[in-house]
């Protein structure tokens, strides 16, 4: 299987349940309070080291109590975790999510996660070298994902960018280090001017993302499912029936999944399916990093799904 190197963030997620999502002004009673280990970066590092990659992370964390907690999350994961940075005066990046029947609201503190910058990765270029894969999102400073991608590029390392949280405007100069951008249908709304995208115009969006950004691209669609445009192939990808609990890192388990696929040089419309059904496990669980699947998991999950 093929390396793969993250770079991303690492947050502590603090995640509570609720009724219903609070209202401007309003006091909710809530339960279930967790401290778990989350981040972009880290929730899809260990998804894919949990499925069997191989996997090195890229990041920062306080020298703190959170920062000790999530290395160690990361290590029980299988995460090669030795170019994780422990930053001195800035606290580990912390999430509050809020969750109510499934679906989840969420607030970021970036903490150490802004001291991952260009310098860091210039300091850590022996891991381009060794990654065939360098898997990139929105959560450390931008300048840092636009210098990280040339940075693959030149190491002749494969670029997936998952563009989130969503940036309303991002340089071209991205875009033209990127071989796979996967946005959900409201990140891939916003590189489309605003224009609205849902599972009806889904397809031809990616058409116009592939046509504007000259990447491969996967939209995701929640339980709409996805689809898939390399300029020769589309695809639309149903997602499986099950009963989402918390969908907290169902789209980083997805990028897991589709990532540890490509990784093992599985066909793309098959990767994306197992892509699914790692997120179909995921999201029948409460937590971030706590919720994903390992490999027998997944892989009964994609035999249902193959089906």
């Amino acid at each position: 299987m093929k390396n793969i190197l993250v770079i991303g963030s690492i947050n502590i997620d603090l995640a509570i349940q609720v009724d219903h999502m609070p209202k401007t002004g309003e006091t909710l009673k809530g339960w279930g309070l967790t401290a778990n280990a989350g981040g972009k970066g880290a929730n899809q590092a260990a998804a894919m080291a949990k499925l069997g990659a191989p996997v090195r992370m890229l990041g920062a964390v306080g020298r703190d109590s959170y920062g000790a907690q999530l290395r160690a999350a990361l290590d029980a994961c299988g995460v090669d975790c030795a170019s994780v940075s422990a930053i001195q005066d800035l606290p580990t990046g912390l999430a509050l999510i809020t969750v109510c029947r499934g679906d989840n609201c969420i607030i970021i503190e970036s903490g150490a996660n802004a001291a991952v910058l260009p310098e860091m990765i210039h300091q850590n270029a022996s891991l381009l070298d060794w990654a065939d894969l360098v898997v990139l999102q929105l959560e450390i400073p931008l300048e840092t994902v636009v210098y990280a991608a040339k940075a693959a590029k030149e190491a002749q390392a494969s670029v997936i960018l998952n563009p989130a949280p969503a940036y309303r405007t991002l340089p071209e100069e991205l875009f033209c280090n990127v071989d796979l951008l996967i946005p959900n249908e409201h990140e891939a709304s916003l590189l489309l001017d605003g224009r609205p995208v849902s599972e009806k115009n889904a397809q031809e969006a990616a058409r116009e993302l592939h046509e504007k950004f000259h990447s491969s691209i996967i939209i995701t669609l929640g339980s709409k499912g996805c689809v898939y445009c390399d300029g020769r192939t589309s695809l639309y990808q149903p997602a499986a029936a099950v009963t989402a609990v918390d969908t907290t890192a169902a789209g980083d388990s997805f990028i897991g999944g589709l990532c540890c696929a490509i990784a093992a040089d599985t066909p793309i419309k098959d990767a994306i399916r197992y892509a699914t059904a790692v997120s179909s496990v995921t999201v029948t669980r409460r937590g971030a990093i706590p919720s994903l699947p390992i490999k027998a998991e997944a892989d009964a999950a994609y035999g249902m799904l193959s089906q």
